[in-house]
């Protein structure tokens, strides 16, 4: 067998005879080979396959020169390395007659030690022998784990997706490793397009061999070019043009498309569902970004949440095994369905879903219930956390928090860049506080609410009544505040009155609004002036010294007469006070007017003091000081 099947008898480029003579000897080595193996069975005492009188009659001629005693065990071991043996080498010999009868060259060396046998199955895979390939692994005893993939591949490019899931089973269960990279190639093969149509193709090219050589003149026409490839070409050129546009104009109004609504799937149903099929079986955690590369976003989302049809066994879990967060799915975390859903604008789509399965006519279980709230309170901590306000806000609507989606307006009113923006989200706002405290003045209804959407100390149970009418409150106060000020464009922060009462910030903003509001409004800043408990007398005098500034008469002698009795008198020269200095230190001027509306005649005498000397003032300031 060494020479007669050895690779120089047998090279790559052997000739058939070859190959034929070696088959034949493959027959001839089988047969000696087997009948061998029989006969040592039998000497082994292993074997209880009956056999011819001459055969017999030989066997018992062995059997008596083997049986001395002293020697016994030595010719046992001897039998057993021999029968081993011939068990290798009718083996080689099987595969040899198996792979030579099926016009593959090969020979004894191609299958000598597991690195040959490798490159002889490497190139059975390359030239498409997969049955043999498999069966030369199993022989030579080699990972099968290659063939059984390249197999699937190639059905899966025919088109052959039952036997290719056949084949892919087949080598996932041999298979040692992690198994998505495996299984991610195959989706790969699968997207990569549609199979060719190898019957089109081959009549195409049937008919190009016989058109070839009738084709010399003008072969580049249109009408040759279509005769070439079997294609009618009856209709005129004029039709023909106007089809070719409007095959582009369909080009680009599908590019359009893809642009406007997002990724379109490049594959059919058919093969769609052979590539979820792979992922649910084999690669869950994939799953959820490959629905999304292809724009299944409702089916994606649905892959969180239970099924509107209860189930036989009642379960809504929607892991395969137990897992200590119950929101963390075979296909990932609702942070990572938030992630995508942010990635591909489809944050409507998750809302949708969550509304359809509230909405839904089965929604009673307490177990769903409960689960969607802890999945919606979830997603609004991430959109918190992210700074997603706007989508913050419809998801803490789906929940049913009214004191929380007014907070929320009210950080929108702040993100504002217009006055008709702003005046929406404050809208929004105090209409939520008003359902929010309607709903805490029924008692069967809050206690409904709270067992319902406040179970993880929600904002709603961490404001007491009192504290939903202060914001409800304060709401109206910064919606008249946007309307007076009329700030059309621009960020609406700035006249923010919300914030903490503590940050020295928060109180120089709403100073600085009730003051510019003071000069257009005062009754309105009168009453946000005790709202806020904001310190009166600098607000007063800020706006005093700001209409000196600009020399506003008019609008200061109003203005005084505003606060007229609202402040005590020492507030009052105070508030005066500040409007005489801007007069005398930044316009050089002598308001003899404000400094007679002065009450206390020291602070008189102190105001004429600080005034530029001047032959009247001096005397004046003496008069005031002695009577002070």
């Amino acid at each position: 067998m060494k020479v007669v099947l050895s690779s120089l008898q047998l090279p790559l480029n052997a000739s058939m005879d070859n190959v034929a003579r070696a088959y034949h000897a493959t027959e001839t080595y089988v047969q000696a080979i087997s009948y061998s193996k029989n006969l040592l069975k039998k000497l082994t005492g292993s074997s209880d396959l009956s056999s011819g009188s001459e055969r017999s009659r030989d066997a018992d001629d062995v059997s008596v020169d083997a049986g001395s005693s002293s020697t016994g065990v030595q010719h046992q071991d001897e039998l057993s390395d021999l029968l081993a043996q011939a068990d290798m080498w009718l083996g080689r010999a099987e595969l040899l007659q198996s792979l030579l009868g099926s016009g593959i060259i090969a020979s004894l060396d191609d299958i000598a030690g597991k690195e040959s046998s490798t490159s002889l199955r490497d190139r059975l895979v390359s030239d498409e022998r997969y049955s043999m390939a498999v069966y030369t692994s199993k022989k030579c005893k080699i990972d099968a784990f290659p063939v059984w993939v390249a197999w699937g591949h190639a059905l899966v490019r025919m088109e052959h997706y039952a036997q290719a899931r056949v084949k892919f089973k087949q080598a996932l269960q041999q298979f040692k490793g992690d198994a998505p990279p495996v299984v991610l190639d195959i989706i790969n093969t699968i997207e990569g397009g549609p199979p060719v149509d190898v019957s089109s193709v081959r009549s195409m090219y049937e008919h190009v061999a016989k058109s070839a050589a009738t084709i010399f003149d003008d072969s580049l026409s249109a009408d040759s070019y279509l005769n070439v490839l079997y294609m009618p070409s009856t209709f005129p050129r004029s039709e023909r043009s106007r089809q070719s546009r409007d095959s582009l104009d369909s080009q680009f109004s599908s590019a359009n498309s893809y642009l406007e609504d997002g990724p379109r799937s490049n594959l059919d149903s058919v093969r769609y569902a052979e590539c979820i099929h792979y992922l649910q079986e084999y690669a869950r955690p994939q799953m959820l970004a490959f629905m999304f590369r292809h724009g299944h976003y409702a089916e994606a989302c649905s892959l969180f949440f239970p099924s509107s049809e209860p189930t036989a066994e009642g379960e809504t879990s929607l892991s395969s095994v137990p897992r200590s967060d119950p929101l963390t799915t075979d296909y990932g975390t609702i942070d990572d369905l938030c992630d995508l859903c942010l990635g591909y604008g489809a944050m409507s789509v998750l809302e949708d879903t969550i509304l359809a399965i509230t909405q839904s006519p089965t929604y009673h279980d307490t177990t769903v219930i409960q689960y969607m709230n802890t999945v919606l309170t979830r997603i609004c901590n991430y959109c918190e956390m992210h700074r997603h306000y706007n989508y913050l806000y419809n998801f803490l609507v789906l929940k049913g928090d009214h004191v929380a989606s007014g907070l929320c307006c009210i950080q929108l009113f702040m993100n504002s860049m217009s006055q008709e923006e702003s005046l929406k989200h404050l809208g929004h706002a105090k209409t939520h506080f008003e359902e929010a405290l309607s709903v805490r003045d029924r008692t069967i209804e809050a206690t409904k609410l709270v067992s319902r959407t406040a179970r993880n100390k929600s904002a709603s149970e961490k404001l007491t009544r009192e504290m939903i009418m202060k914001f409800s409150t304060r709401v109206s106060y910064q919606m008249d505040v946007v309307k007076v000020l009329n700030s059309v464009d621009g960020p609406q922060w700035k006249t923010s009155l919300f914030g903490n009462p503590t940050d020295p910030e928060t109180l120089r903003r709403r100073c600085m609004v009730v003051e510019t509001l003071a000069e257009k409004h005062f009754d309105l800043a009168f009453r946000m002036l005790h709202e806020f408990d904001l310190p009166v007398v600098d607000v007063y005098a800020g706006v005093a010294a700001s209409l000196a500034e600009r020399k506003k008469g008019g609008q200061l002698t109003e203005f005084l007469k505003n606060i007229r009795g609202t402040i005590e008198d020492d507030e009052w020269d105070q508030v005066l006070g500040a409007a005489i200095n801007v007069y005398a230190n930044k316009h050089k001027e002598r308001p003899d007017r404000l400094i007679d509306m002065l009450i206390s005649n020291h602070r008189e005498s102190t105001c004429l003091c600080c005034l530029r000397p001047s032959e009247k003032c001096i005397p004046d300031s003496l008069t005031k000081w002695k009577c002070s």
